[in-house]
């Protein structure tokens, strides 16, 4: 979600509900012994860059680099939300130390969407990096690429686009757009707003899964995705979660393959004054049923899952600061681990090739009228 749609009176009104119900954001099953390993490294702050305003940073997300050659493999990259007040661009970070330092090497710029003035409408929220495992069209194996909302300053239209670097992210490409919606407000009555593209290679297939607003009244929000064989052209949206409720809105979703080979999916749910994160699982990936409501995992939203060398399952949502793990390919219980790290709005989880996690956090929700600005943060976490 933008900031305008975290900050939507659906939000506000379910966390006094829940506070006010005495109910905790960090349900699960099972609680494991607290590990606080690892420590809060800065990756970005307001003052680097002199246009930045509030919140500054939200949104933050992480890759690790494994399919190029070994020169370049474990170079570890972060972007997220970067508020501005002139056209925003997707800020490119990374570190050479495993996460000690990081250093900005480029910025993803809208060179495709224009406004009738001449300006770029501006990559502005939900940019998403990804390297790709295999050569998908003309993009080689070990290329990055990353997916992001491109809007205009004025709100009115929405546009999912991918970008692609083929030089360790030095510079980017425009290569197309994946989905295009309304103006980016979840008011909206008819023609709604795409958001919070996750992208990911199944079967030798580019897919991107995101949020869709374009079929209301019927649905206030659901999950769809579309596929590419070549990352340029897209196929029909297909539904994977669609409420029987109007005014359910499964949101931020993401997906990871599991040690058996299915695919655990999850995602944000509001509805009926609940705010929590459900997941559920596919045998391929692309099939998912979209009437299955999925299995509540903890209360709050904004999650993020993974799947580690080992086989654990681990997922995080911003209704607290834990970690989630399961052990048995998204059945039984799952833990719940305490780390040092702050609850964050949308945290990702990058597995590295040693089992640890990086951590990348554009900080908790703000309003654009607060004050105090988020940094952006990233942190080494290890299980062992």
């Amino acid at each position: 979600m933008n900031i305008m749609r975290m900050l939507s009176k659906k939000r506000f009104l379910l966390i006094l509900g829940f506070a006010s119900l005495g109910l905790t954001f960090g349900y699960t099953k099972n609680t494991a012994k607290a590990d606080t390993n690892g420590s809060i490294v800065t990756i970005a702050t307001k003052t680097q860059f002199p246009d930045t305003k509030s919140p500054s940073f939200l949104y933050g997300r992480g890759l690790v680099t494994t399919h190029t050659s070994t020169k370049y493999n474990g170079r570890l990259y972060a972007t997220s939300e970067h508020y501005v007040n002139d056209t925003p661009t997707f800020l490119i970070f990374e570190s050479l130390n495993n996460g000690k330092t990081w250093s900005k090497i480029s910025e993803i710029k809208d060179t495709h969407n224009f406004a009738s003035n001449g300006r770029a409408w501006g990559n502005r929220y939900q940019p998403f990096l990804y390297e790709l495992p295999e050569q998908i069209g003309q993009m080689p194996k070990g290329t990055i690429i990353c997916a992001g909302n491109s809007i205009p300053g004025d709100l009115s239209k929405t546009s999912i686009v991918l970008y692609y670097s083929t030089d360790h992210a030095r510079s980017w490409k425009y290569l197309s757009t994946i989905a295009t919606g309304g103006y980016a407000d979840v008011n909206t009555t008819s023609n709604g707003p795409v958001w919070e593209p996750f992208v990911n290679v199944v079967d030798h297939k580019l897919v991107c899964y995101f949020s869709d607003e374009r079929d209301k009244p019927a649905h206030s929000q659901k999950l769809s995705h579309r596929v590419s064989i070549d990352g340029i052209n897209w196929s029909n949206e297909v539904d994977d979660v669609a409420f029987k409720s109007e005014q359910a809105r499964p949101g931020m979703v993401t997906v990871a393959k599991m040690a058996n080979g299915k695919y655990i999916m999850t995602y944000e749910v509001v509805n009926s004054g609940e705010w929590r994160t459900n997941y559920k699982i596919s045998n391929d990936g692309l099939t998912w049923n979209a009437s299955d409501e999925g299995t509540r995992l903890a209360y709050g939203g904004a999650p993020y899952v993974v799947v580690m060398h080992n086989g654990d399952v681990v997922a995080n949502t911003d209704g607290s600061g834990d970690l989630y793990v399961n052990k048995q390919n998204g059945n039984g219980a799952w833990q719940d681990v305490k780390i040092s790290m702050p609850l964050a709005y949308s945290r990702s989880l990058t597995v590295l090739p040693n089992d640890d996690l990086l951590i990348v956090s554009g900080g908790p929700l703000k309003s654009p009228t607060d004050p105090n600005s988020n940094s952006l943060t990233s942190m080494i976490y290890s299980f062992k």
